[in-house]
């Protein structure tokens, strides 16, 4: 019988053939280039980078800089004579009832541990009472179903606030007043968050990590009143 010399090639010789796995070689390097140009593009343009965090030497400085927060580099921990700090965040609407910490430090990782047992007060924040100041209070959010620790659900549902709902911030037996006046979605391009203010404000943000520049609710409060 005479041999057909004219057969098409199997699927098999073509793929495994030098010319096509020349092809898929280039064809893998390019998708490699192009993917890590675009990672190197979104790392350096979204988050806080190794040279950023070099030209940030200031502990303040790099706290502001990952919370999002305006810097004051007039602010002290150590000015806290008469300061009232808040120990309590009660939202009637959320059924919200969590205790606050307030760290002495701007040490990032301790601020993200005690977001483990607690809403965080920001250090360079105001305290309550104080005209002029933005009382700053960090809790962590989470969408997944069942977590760990309830406290990495602590500020779920702030969203869903509107204008004029009631929130209770207590110091001891004090307890102070303060009505929603905007509620909404910042992300790392946003303005910086003020830390003084005109009045008395309270905010409320959702927080990944002090650490991480991630999309944030946020809540501001306007302070109604003092009950004691």
């Amino acid at each position: 019988m005479e041999i057909d010399k004219f057969k098409e090639p199997s699927i098999t010789s073509l793929l495994l053939g030098p010319k096509m796995l020349l092809k898929l070689i280039l064809a893998w390097v390019v998708i490699v280039t192009i993917g890590s140009g675009a990672a190197i593009w979104i790392t350096q343009n979204t988050a806080l980078t190794d040279q950023s965090l070099e030209n940030i030497t200031n502990e303040s400085e790099r706290l502001a800089y990952t919370a999002n927060v305006v810097f004051d580099e007039t602010k002290s921990l150590s000015n806290t004579a008469g300061a009232v700090y808040p120990s309590r965040l009660v939202i009637p609407k959320l059924g919200t009832d969590l205790p606050v910490s307030n760290p002495q430090t701007r040490n990032i990782e301790l601020l993200d541990e005690a977001l483990k047992s607690s809403a965080v007060r920001y250090p360079d924040s105001g305290t309550l009472g104080a005209q002029g100041t933005n009382v700053l209070l960090f809790g962590h959010s989470s969408g997944l179903p069942v977590v760990r620790n309830k406290f990495y659900k602590a500020f779920n549902g702030i969203e869903k606030l509107e204008y004029n709902d009631t929130i209770y911030v207590s110091s001891g037996a004090d307890s102070y007043t303060y009505k929603v006046r905007r509620v909404y979605r910042a992300d790392a391009n946003d303005d910086r968050i003020e830390l003084k203010v005109s009045g008395n404000r309270l905010t409320l943000l959702t927080c990944d990590t002090f650490g991480a520049k991630s999309d944030r609710w946020i809540v501001e409060a306007e302070f109604i009143g003092k009950n004691v």
